[in-house]
């Protein structure tokens, strides 16, 4: 945590929800250890890195199809009970960081209007808010296909902060990629507070100063006081 700290509760807070609330890449990697476990062929982070390539995108199962097409053991049924597996393993392995919902109690209890800002697609994350028993707190979630775009792009941080009824320069962002939150909120005249917590990539981004670094999502009650 950053030694500065502010003396301003703020009134409008967006928050990254995939490692930034929860370990979401503990949850991938459990659901493809299923997989694997299922199809009695590979390893787990084979299939993670199936996600990870980018040609289908991190959540589709078309990445499961390709798994198992490429060890040659695809067929229709193993496919369809190999993403049934994935999306239930994905849910119930989801667990939030400590003091997360304490912390969103005590913002809540202060006043603060708060929204999700997310790359994951509308189902996905109602589902994931559900499952970890935060969804009260936020007053909606801004997803790609609620607003056209993904991170980093900015219509995707106006158009949650729409939800807030607040211009975007006047809510903090909490997020764990530099790349995707913290440059464009610096950008966009957000207060920026970065998850190092959560960032499992942990690529090193030095010209992307944030306003304050998070050890851990609990930091949030010392920085504002709460």
């Amino acid at each position: 945590m950053d030694d500065t700290v502010t003396e301003k509760i703020p009134d409008y807070v967006l928050f990254d929800m995939d490692n930034t609330l929860y370990d979401f890449y503990f949850a991938k990697k459990q659901s493809c250890e299923a997989v694997a476990n299922i199809a009695g062929s590979g390893e787990g982070m084979e299939l993670f890195r199936y996600f990870m390539s980018g040609t289908h995108g991190f959540e589709h199962h078309a990445n499961i199809h390709d798994f198992l097409e490429d060890r040659g053991i695809f067929e229709p049924h193993l496919y369809e009970e190999a993403c049934a597996v994935y999306e239930e393993v994905k849910l119930a392995s989801l667990a939030l960081y400590p003091k997360v919902e304490e912390t969103l109690r005590l913002l809540a209890d202060a006043g603060v209007s708060m929204a999700i800002v997310t790359d994951a697609e509308s189902s996905q994350a109602e589902k994931r808010l559900a499952a970890t028993g935060v969804r009260d707190y936020f007053d909606g979630v801004m997803t790609p296909d609620r607003s056209g775009v993904r991170k980093p792009k900015p219509e995707i941080f106006h158009a949650a902060a729409a939800i807030l009824k607040c211009a975007v320069h006047e809510a903090w962002i909490v997020g764990d990629s530099p790349k995707r939150e913290i440059e464009p909120g610096n950008l966009l005249g957000m207060t920026t507070a970065y998850a190092k917590y959560g960032d499992w990539i942990g690529i090193p981004y030095p010209k992307i100063k944030p306003d304050y670094t998070l050890q851990s999502f609990s930091d949030l009650q010392d920085i504002l006081h709460l």
